[in-house]
């Protein structure tokens, strides 16, 4: 478990302490909300992009590394579609992280 501290303004100290630990957890749901939203998008625009590569070569990415053009277009695409592949999985596990706590 991870432990986090927060400096609030001492004028407002009074305010938070009488909510007490559901303020931290209200918070962190909201910030986990808002971020879920924007990880979504962001997923979403990358599955356009990827389907964009398997619509323009007619396979997935597994089977175009297989046998992969020797053209520069091709080995651009190649190394495009491998960073956008990286970074679904990497939002998917984030998803599945702020899901979590949000419980969604």
């Amino acid at each position: 478990m991870v432990e986090v501290t927060i400096k609030i303004p001492e004028h407002i100290r009074n305010v938070v302490s009488e909510a007490g630990e559901a303020i931290y957890a209200e918070a962190l749901n909201e910030v986990a909300r808002k971020r879920l939203s924007h990880t979504r998008k962001r997923l979403e625009e990358l599955t356009k992009k990827i389907a964009g590569y398997e619509s323009k070569y007619g396979r997935t990415y597994e089977h175009f590394s297989q046998s992969l053009p020797d053209t520069p277009e091709a080995h651009d695409d190649w190394t495009e579609w491998s960073y956008v592949n990286s970074v679904s999985g990497e939002l998917l596990n984030k998803i599945e992280k702020l899901e979590l706590i949000t419980g969604r």
